[in-house]
């Protein structure tokens, strides 16, 4: 186990996540994300994807034992407070990390899912999910997941029919989940959170050429991030849709794509 060190105000996040070389989503993006929050974040890529700021050309899944060997090294030195993975492209990938918490059960995991993009054949996605969906939605302790994902996973029957989607997540053993993109009025983001205790929904300023993914991402390594500082859930969520608010204003457009957030500014939160 971690060392017994002296905590500072400063969280300690472990994020594993595909490494997106636009610098949109995930890493390195959720470490830039961390900073700005104040929390400091330990990071292990399960992907390489190859992109630009328009598009996924592909993604190269990770060798899992290599993951989870990087895992455990930095859990084993540094007393690391909350974790956040995703998305996951492969059963194996999945299982390590649910075989990871599970020797962790102290530390909340945020778990970020989203469908994977067409035309990828070299990508299980069915069993990815699958295994996403029994072995680390238990584990967790809020699940990020985009509405057009949970409608393609409920028509292509990966997710059980007959009720809402995100009331099966929860009858599976979700302990709580925010739904991102739902519908609403135009012009506007649209965030569902619904727990145990109940539900609640926010909206922001919507911008279109932002992608979705790219929110989502942010919005689940803010979360970790307010949860390795102490925040309770709803807090932590509260903060973490604040600093989305405050990111929204602060956008820029390096290539032929989408925006990206500018985390180069020097502005703090």
């Amino acid at each position: 186990m971690a060392a017994d060190l002296e905590n500072s105000s400063t969280g300690l996040t472990l994020v594993l996540a595909p490494y997106d070389p636009s610098g949109s989503a995930h890493l390195p993006a959720d470490a830039l994300t961390g900073a700005r929050l104040g929390c400091h974040v330990l990071s292990v890529p399960t992907a390489l994807l190859v992109r630009d700021t328009a598009q996924l050309e592909s993604i190269q899944p990770l060798s899992e034992d290599t993951a989870d060997d990087q895992a455990r090294c930095l859990l084993e030195d540094v007393n690391i407070q909350a974790i956040k993975c995703g998305p996951v492209y492969s059963p194996e990938m999945a299982s390590m990390v649910a075989g990871l918490c599970a020797d962790y059960p102290e530390l909340p995991l945020v778990l970020h899912l989203s469908a994977m993009p067409a035309g990828l054949d070299d990508i299980d996605a069915e069993d990815a999910l699958d295994a996403c969906l029994r072995l680390l939605l238990p584990l967790s302790a809020l699940l990020v997941v985009d509405h057009a994902s949970l409608e393609q996973w409920q028509a292509d029957g990966m997710l059980e029919d007959g009720e809402s989607a995100i009331a099966g997540l929860l009858g599976a053993g979700g302990h709580a989940v925010l739904c991102t993109g739902a519908p609403g009025a135009a012009g506007q983001w649209h965030f569902l959170f619904h727990g145990h205790h109940g539900q609640l929904s926010y909206t922001l300023p919507r911008d279109s050429n932002l992608r979705q993914q790219d929110l989502d991402s942010l919005l689940a390594a803010a979360c970790a991030c307010r949860l390795a500082q102490g925040m309770e859930l709803d807090s932590a969520l509260e903060s973490a849709l604040n600093h989305l608010q405050d990111r929204l204003q602060d956008t820029f457009q390096p290539g032929m794509g989408h925006r990206l957030f500018n985390h180069a500014t020097n502005r703090h939160d």
